[in-house]
């Protein structure tokens, strides 16, 4: 996930059945990870 750039990512295009994508926390604390600062949430 080198290409990625910005301060926040949008989850919806990696929400998955497989961790780390398969909980909030789970993909929160990925993210932040990978620097990361916020999470865009659809509604």
């Amino acid at each position: 996930m080198k290409t990625i750039k910005g301060p926040a990512i949008f989850i919806a295009q990696f929400i998955g059945d497989k961790e780390p994508f398969n909980s909030l926390a789970s993909i929160a604390k990925w993210a932040s990870g990978l620097g990361y600062k916020g999470l865009q949430i659809p509604t």
